[in-house]
């Protein structure tokens, strides 16, 4: 049997599995056997669907293929993506055609059944967020699938040969559209997650963003006209962005100049690495300005952490570990920095054979709520406010019981708003309505006991009780958790019925 780790990244996704030899190892293209990461990017039009490598290569050819990219950013929001037919796609759908891809490839390289997958989400993905994560393995066929954050599986790949013993970890992990901060107590028996923050995109792709408003300025200089409301300009910059970003990343590079030629007109772009470090610089201190608040939830400081684990692409710009050296008072060299692109993945696979694999040494992973839970309810002022149920950082499974009471009486039904918070002063992000019937004849301040759960993947359960019958309500949030509703259905259709990079 095989049991798969999927890092399910905004720009890039990886599988990786555990060999004959007991090692982790990455999938490969089933294409290219020397490619081993797929690009998050989705093209369906009249000549069939293509994920990955494939469509980076048509829009080499022809910068107008259209494609999506970056749909992680979009998972839980209520957004489609149209293809050539028109037909509304949905950000899980678009997430299953790239786990389709990765699993076409596992099945072309490996003889066993897949019996099982991890895949690794942000620490600060919200409810909403991960029951899309879910629904995409869903439609892409995956079996027996897992969430794991990824800060997680990062800690556990680098625990595996550069960690031993009772340890203090930060996992500092940029990636390319999310960043995460964890603070974890590794020890023989397993990790214990003790603090977790993040910023929802924030990344490689703002570097990308920041470069191209740059050449979008100078050409606007000189050509009175913003080049990006041309499709074609707009994903050139775009390769030429990313391309700029891993040179300058490279030792020894000082500098990148290049002529574009935009939508006919040239312009001629140089970016030193002082330039490209200014650009890197805001988002630098906001990840840092996370890790001061995940090291303060967690109720330490940096002299209390013994080793600092730099994951994900972004984390390769020399100013992050510049100015993370700076800020925790530690040689650059003393930060740990070992397949950024690959921990992840790595990480998820190692979980994957221990949960699933009852053969394997099984340890505990102690994990941790990202978001507050509450209900939203009437302040004393008579404004709507949280009741704050289930606090951040509180350790997973958690569930917290509240006895609430009717207005009135004769009181049908008692609707309770279930929500999430990033901390009690942001805005709150709601998870949808939960409906509990009650009795006809229920008087005035009738109870009701509420209970919010999260349970270990971070999802949120929501029962209603009537203490005098015994009746009880429960709904896993969003609506959608339990089973596909019909617009999933139709798009799981779409997505069984679409053969990727096929032809």
């Amino acid at each position: 049997m095989l049991y798969l780790g999927i890092d399910l990244g905004t720009t890039f996704s990886l599988a990786s599995y555990i060999n004959a030899a007991n090692q982790v190892a990455l999938v490969p293209d089933r294409f290219d056997a020397n490619s081993f990461r797929t690009p998050s990017v989705v093209h369906i039009g009249n000549g069939g669907c293509f994920v990955g490598d494939a469509v980076e290569a048509r829009l080499l050819e022809d910068p107008t293929t259209p494609h999506t990219r970056f749909v992680k950013l979009a998972m839980g929001e209520n957004q489609s993506f149209p293809d050539h037919q028109q037909r509304p796609w949905r950000p899980e759908a678009i997430s299953a055609l790239v786990l389709k891809k990765l699993l076409d490839d596992t099945r072309s390289f490996l003889p066993d059944d897949i019996a099982g997958a991890v895949v690794t989400v942000p620490a600060n993905f919200s409810d909403q967020q991960r029951q899309a994560t879910k629904q995409a393995a869903l439609l892409a066929g995956l079996p027996r699938v897992t969430l794991i954050e990824e800060p997680i599986a990062a800690a556990t790949f680098y625990g595996v040969n550069d960690i031993s013993g009772d340890q203090t970890l930060f996992v500092f992990d940029l990636g390319g559209g999310t960043f995460d901060a964890t603070l974890l107590q590794a020890a023989d028996d397993g990790l214990f997650v003790l603090a977790t923050d993040g910023q929802h995109d924030l990344g490689g792709k703002t570097v990308d963003e920041a470069i191209m408003q740059q050449i979008a300025d100078e050409y606007e200089r000189l050509h009175d006209a913003d080049p990006r409301e041309d499709p074609t300009a707009l994903v050139q910059m775009r390769q030429f962005a990313t391309e700029a970003k891993l040179e300058l990343c490279r030792p020894g590079v000082s500098q990148v100049r290049k002529t574009l030629l935009l939508n006919r007109r040239s312009v001629d772009f140089l970016l030193t690495v002082a330039q490209f470090n200014r650009l890197v610089d805001k988002l630098v201190d906001q990840a840092l300005t996370v890790c001061e608040r995940c090291l303060q939830a967690g109720g330490m400081d940096w002299d209390f952490v013994d080793h600092i684990l730099l994951t994900g692409g972004s984390s390769l710009l020399p100013l992050v570990r510049e100015k993370l050296a700076e800020r925790t008072g530690r040689p650059k060299d003393g930060l740990l920095l070992k397949q950024p692109h690959q921990a992840v993945a790595f990480g998820a696979a190692l979980i994957a054979n221990q949960l699933f694999n009852e053969r394997a040494e099984q340890k505990q992973l102690q994990r941790a709520t990202a978001w507050q839970l509450g209900i939203r309810v009437a302040g004393a002022d008579g404004q709507p406010c949280v009741k704050v149920m289930i606090d951040k950082n509180q350790p997973v499974p958690a569930s917290k019981t509240v006895t609430f009471h009717t207005n009135r009486e004769g009181q049908p039904r008692m609707v309770i708003e279930i929500v999430q918070q990033k901390a009690p002063q942001e805005d709150e992000k709601s998870l949808g309505y939960f409906i509990f019937s009650l009795p006809e004849s229920a008087p005035s301040k009738y109870a009701v006991e509420i209970t919010l759960a999260y349970d270990m993947e971070g999802l949120v359960t929501a029962t209603a009780r009537n203490p005098q019958t015994g009746q009880q309500l429960k709904q896993v949030m969003d609506e959608n958790g339990a089973a596909l509703d019909d617009e999933l259905v139709r798009q799981k259709e779409w997505v069984d019925h679409t053969r990727v990079n096929d032809a």
